[in-house]
């Protein structure tokens, strides 16, 4: 029951600290937080390591990627629509 009162209390105290809060403080907290993690996004984009080719391990030739039966579906499709034209 006591720690019912406390809890009751403390979350009363929490929301009046909330309300009293000023919105410009508060936005300017979460533009500078968006500013952050833009720049470590940006670090780590340039960080990355490019897109890399797919290499053979026997031969060291390049390899290419095979087409799924979809993707050969799809651009059957889109030669018969350009026939048509």
């Amino acid at each position: 029951m006591i720690q019912g009162l406390i809890v009751k209390f403390l979350l009363g105290k929490i929301m009046e600290a909330i309300e009293k809060a000023d919105d410009k403080r508060i936005a300017r907290k979460h533009h500078r937080e968006i500013k952050e993690l833009k720049k470590e996004v940006k670090s780590l984009k340039k960080d990355s390591h490019p897109v890399a080719d797919w290499v053979c391990l026997e031969c060291g030739c390049k390899a290419k990627r095979k087409e799924t039966p979809r993707m050969r579906r799809k651009k059957r499709r889109q030669k018969r629509k350009g026939d048509s034209k």
